[in-house]
């Protein structure tokens, strides 16, 4: 090996180790800032120094080892008792193990060392030393520095938020608590590891995905194998033979042959993928490692006293979906902080203990990741959150959850001020974002005086996925199937209608439905309507949706790739793509995307909305509504349209003329005296002549379980009042039993 190969091969290790040494150094800081006479967590500092020390002379970086002999040679003086640490030494130790995790990132990215932060660091340490010296103790007296036990598996920090001068005048800091789990011992790090890049394990995922394609291919034939001896065994009945017997023989070899090695290569596919799957895996202690020392510094900056508390740390994931959660994760945290936790004073006016609590826990559901950020604080605040949906021009939902989930839409903030932490409504659009590259979900759960909790959803690996096959066009797609709740058929005259849109109705709860390609919009075109629709009913988020496809092909894991230089619009929409044994190309979607953006109008898709009735004569409408003024107006509308319509002014006199009349259709209202339009829509159903009569409820009445009870009453439509037009009213009435002629 050449002289500068070596010195590229060194720096390298170099910057791996200093990846490892700063973790540690933070680790150790925290605990020390909490026990400044800890005398084991002091010579793991100490030993941190006098490491990087070393390191960094081999790897040829004088300005690195100069700040680590510097601090060593101070921290060695509160060692041996001459000196001892104060608030203003520690925030020192902690701007060197800034300035050294900044050297790190600037190596990395081949920029160098940045001097500017070494600088300050040395300049810092000789004009203040990291020593407060004392005097030394007479001899034979007992230590300064008194030995303190092994740490615990959950310890607890203190993080000054008092000024250096108030400290040193004697006043007792300000304190909080940090949980951490236990980093691995020496002896644990001791095991041989071997450093895999992640390209060389994408290229093994990959293989692993060409080979199970093969093995499908080879599975194939030996279907068409079984076919063409099955085709000779007919023939061999017509004219039997001893060449046709041999053919037969030789079929059935190449056939079991062929099916052995089809078995063995997905034997040997599903290994490989498997490995591939491990090499990818890393535990979650490492997206959690660096958020104490990020608690420690938000909680200065705020003022609180904060506790964090992770769980779950043994959990193993994807490195890939770990490091696409760490950016999401730190907002989450800061958020709870700056958002969530009140001040000190609130929280003991409050009857809360002073310290606020964070928590972080990992937690697995199938095979998908599940990561919580919650807070003992206040609660969201949602009167708030409603001001600032009115400010962006939006109607306000009528459910708290939908008003709470709005703090995910990118921009929104509730600040009217923006400050270092927050304000700019940046940081929770990244977490959905996030999550919805991935394929993944995030979702709030609040209550007001107890805290907030945050929750994303994501798979646990995005190298291979489970999805559902569906064609829409000529273009196959992949459906991923933790979003799918079940696949159905339907006719598409037997759907209920909800304000226009069509829906299909299961056990009570109705669920909007619109094509895929309406809802993936172009270059996607609907089909003309089929006999009976095929469903894929979705949901993501707390949304439901059944999407309409043209085939309905199997359920498979596939290995993904990235789908790369096809746009924003693209890229949001699909999670990857996928190489089928049939040798196309599979699209994966995102259904988080796709539901988040799903607009009112996509779900009254022209191919559901299609009248095959065109040639029936005009139909005899009933209108019942207790108002003269609806009535009318419903009247007039329906007329103009060229129906026939008849009027009652409750339920009691609308049944009499259904009993009467030769009527096609039932517009009413709810809420009437006598005969409410519930008990008429019951009344209809019970009775066999009029049990499928359609029925359209037109009401006030716009709450999710009003609906529920309307539909499940047995009413073909619901029409709130709030959203009525005319063209709404004569959508559904022609979806129910067309136009007139």
């Amino acid at each position: 090996m050449t002289d500068d190969a070596l010195a590229v091969r060194l720096l390298a290790i170099f910057v791996d180790e200093l990846d490892e040494q700063v973790q540690q150094l933070n680790d150790d800081l925290l605990a020390l800032e909490r026990t400044p006479d800890d005398a084991a967590r002091l010579q793991a500092v100490f030993r941190v120094m006098h490491t990087l020390k070393g390191a960094s002379r081999a790897a040829g970086l004088p300005r690195v080892e100069e700040v680590c002999h510097v601090l060593e040679h101070e921290l060695s003086r509160v060692r041996d008792g001459s000196a001892t640490l104060g608030g203003a030494q520690i925030a020192l130790l902690f701007e060197a193990a800034d300035a050294l995790g900044e050297t790190r990132d600037s190596l990395r990215q081949g920029h160098g060392v940045p001097e500017a932060a070494l600088a300050a660091v040395l300049q810092h340490a000789r004009g203040r030393s990291v020593a407060a010296v004392v005097p030394r103790p007479p001899a034979g007296a007992a230590p300064i520095v008194a030995a303190a036990a092994a740490p615990p598996s959950v310890v607890p920090f203190r993080a000054p938020i008092v000024a250096d001068a108030a400290v040193a005048a004697g006043a007792p800091p300000a304190t909080g608590t940090l949980a951490a789990t236990e980093r691995p011992d020496d002896a644990q790090r001791a095991t041989t590891h071997v450093r895999v890049t992640l390209h060389q394990v994408d290229a093994i995922a990959g293989a692993a995905g060409e080979i199970a394609g093969l093995a499908a291919v080879l599975s194939d034939r030996a279907d068409d194998l079984a076919a063409l001896r099955a085709e000779s065994r007919a023939v061999r009945g017509h004219a039997a033979g001893q060449a046709t017997f041999d053919l037969d023989r030789a079929l059935t070899r190449a056939l079991r042959r062929a099916g052995d090695d089809a078995r063995a290569l997905a034997a040997v596919s599903a290994r490989l993928g498997t490995s591939a799957r491990h090499l990818r895996q890393r535990p979650f202690t490492e997206l959690t490692e660096t958020l104490p020392r990020v608690v420690r510094d938000v909680a200065l900056d705020v003022g609180k006293q904060v506790r964090l508390v992770v769980t779950g740390g043994e959990i193993e994931a994807d490195r890939v979906v770990l490091e696409a959660l760490r950016e999401p994760l730190l907002h989450l945290v800061r958020n709870a902080i700056d958002h969530g936790l009140e001040s000190t004073a609130d929280r003991i006016a409050a009857g809360k203990p002073a310290e606020g609590e964070v928590r972080i826990e990992g937690a697995l559901a199938g095979d998908r990741l599940r990561v919580t950020v919650s807070d003992d604080g206040v609660g969201l605040d949602l009167t708030a959150i409603a001001r600032g949906i009115e400010r962006r021009g939006r109607a306000v939902p009528a459910d708290e959850r939908s008003v709470a989930r709005a703090i995910f839409d990118d921009g929104f903030t509730t600040r009217a001020t923006a400050t270092t932490l927050s304000g700019r409504g940046v940081g929770l659009g990244i977490v959905r974002a996030a999550a919805e590259r991935m394929g993944g979900t995030v979702d709030v759960t609040s209550e007001k005086g107890k805290g907030t909790a945050i929750t994303m959803d994501v798979p646990l690996s995005i190298a291979t996925m489970r999805v559902v096959l569906v064609q829409v066009g000529d273009v196959i797609l992949g459906v991923p199937s933790a979003f799918v709740i079940r696949v159905a058929r339907a006719d598409p005259r037997k759907l209920a209608r909800v304000d226009g849109r069509p829906m299909l109705v299961a056990r009570g709860q109705p669920t909007p439905v619109t094509t895929l390609a309406a809802l993936l919009g172009p270059p996607f075109v609907e089909s003309p309507p089929a006999a009976m629709l095929q469903l894929v009913v979705l949901e993501s988020g707390g949304r439901r949706m059944a999407v309409v496809v043209d085939d309905l092909h199997d359920e498979r894991e596939l290995v993904l790739r990235p789908l790369e230089h096809a746009g924003h619009s693209a890229t949001n929409a699909t999670v990857g793509t996928a190489l089928l044994s049939s040798g196309q190309v599979a699209l994966v979607l995102s259904v988080p995307a796709l539901l988040a953006h799903e607009s009112g109008g996509a779900a009254a898709g022209s191919a559901l909305a299609a009248d095959s009735r065109e040639d029936r004569p005009p139909a005899r409408i009933l209108v019942v509504d207790d108002s003269i003024t609806s009535r009318t107006l419903e009247q007039s509308v329906l007329s103009a349209a060229g129906y026939d319509v008849v009027t009652a002014v409750d339920g009691a006199e609308g049944w009499r003329t259904i009993e009467r009349q030769d009527i096609k259709l039932v517009v009413s209202d709810v809420e009437m005296p006598l005969l409410d339009g519930i008990g008429l829509c019951q009344r209809i159903r019970a009775n066999a002549r009029t049990a499928t009569l359609p029925v359209i409820l037109v009401t006030s009445l716009d709450e999710p379980a009003q609906r529920a009870r309307g539909l499940e009453a047995g009413a073909d439509a619901y029409i709130t009042k709030s959203s009525f037009d005319q063209d709404t009213l004569l959508d559904t009435v022609r979806m129910l039993i067309g136009r007139h002629p």
